[in-house]
């Protein structure tokens, strides 16, 4: 039995569950916004941990292996109001994460697991020990600090967010794109007291997304230096605007996207490589969580059927 952890709005989980349907595969979809509300848990100290709602009941003792896609927190109910819902809340989310640390399966991926791989600075500092060239990296939120670095920059510089791109302002969602910056340009004293992550503009001739999957990583050539609004960021624009290839990384780099998804304790990622004029490749960062499902519809890879193998292997 396999049990996907997901979001009712998650349209990559959609996508593999077509694959799960079409394999006649047994699989319970738990949407984490369901929880507390229509979802129910019971777990006890001498083994027992079930999951129902009026469509299933789970035994988790049945469960071979567990897809966690981009959970949602648990949602109260809304007579619950200020400090009483926020208390509500965390109690909800901590009897959830605690439900998860107990399953033996196999984790695509653990969320514990997940959380240590999406930590940027702790994935520069893999991503040099098992081999790759990563970009001069600053983490701070001092002003002073990153003018300094930004203005030693002779090829410029970027900065991006450390853990999450969408922001709300004034009621009004919001995207934070990496972003080219220059000493002379940025506002450095408009920052807030978080920190950034400011790192050294890399010249590329395209981006190159791989998505690991067990032991295989598969590679995606995307021509962001096409147009000018994608070439520090191809997401700024929709990726069907962008030609994508698949791509057959250097065995070395394949083996050190591996080893760094699996230095996690992870099975899956999704890494952004850049891709230099000499046939180089310049590690970015690793999603965990990352969306793949555009990619198989653009260019044929099978990654959906890679994904289902791996969470339906014996």
């Amino acid at each position: 039995m396999l049990l996907v952890v997901t979001n009712r709005d998650d349209y990559t989980a959609d996508w593999l569950i077509s694959e799960l349907h079409r394999r006649d595969a047994r699989f319970v979809r738990v949407n984490t916004e369901d929880y507390p509300a229509a979802v129910k848990l019971r777990w006890t100290s001498d083994g027992v941990a079930h999951l129902w709602s009026d469509a299933h009941e789970l035994d988790l003792a049945e469960v071979s292996a567990i897809w966690y896609r981009r959970p949602v927190p648990p949602v109260l109910s809304p007579s619950l109001t200020g400090e009483q819902a926020r208390w509500a809340q965390a109690e909800a989310r901590e009897a959830l994460e605690g439900f998860w640390r107990t399953l033996d399966a196999r984790w695509v991926n653990h969320p514990d697991r997940n959380g240590l791989a999406s930590s940027k600075p702790a994935q520069l500092r893999v991503a040099q020990r098992v081999g790759f060239e990563v970009p001069e990296t600053l983490m701070t939120n001092d002003p002073v600090a990153a003018r300094d670095f930004v203005a030693r920059q002779a090829g410029g510089a970027v900065v991006k967010p450390l853990r999450s791109g969408r922001l709300t302002v004034g009621g009004e969602e919001r995207l934070f794109f990496t972003t080219r910056l220059t000493a002379d340009g940025a506002p450095f004293e408009r920052l807030g007291g978080e920190s950034y992550l400011f790192q050294a503009h890399i010249d590329k001739v395209a981006d190159v997304r791989v998505t690991v999957i067990g032991d295989e990583a598969l590679a995606v050539r995307i021509e962001s230096q096409e147009q000018e609004d994608t070439r520090t960021d191809f997401r700024r624009i929709d990726p069907t605007r962008l030609r994508h290839e698949p791509f057959r990384l250097p065995r070395d780099v394949e083996s050190w996207c591996v080893a760094l998804v699996q230095d996690f304790g992870c099975l899956f990622g999704a890494l952004d490589l850049a891709e230099r004029s000499d046939g180089s490749f310049v590690f970015f960062e690793n999603n965990p969580s990352g969306q793949w499902a555009w990619i198989e519809q653009l260019t044929g890879l099978p990654l959906r059927a890679r994904l289902a193998d791996l969470l339906l292997a014996p």
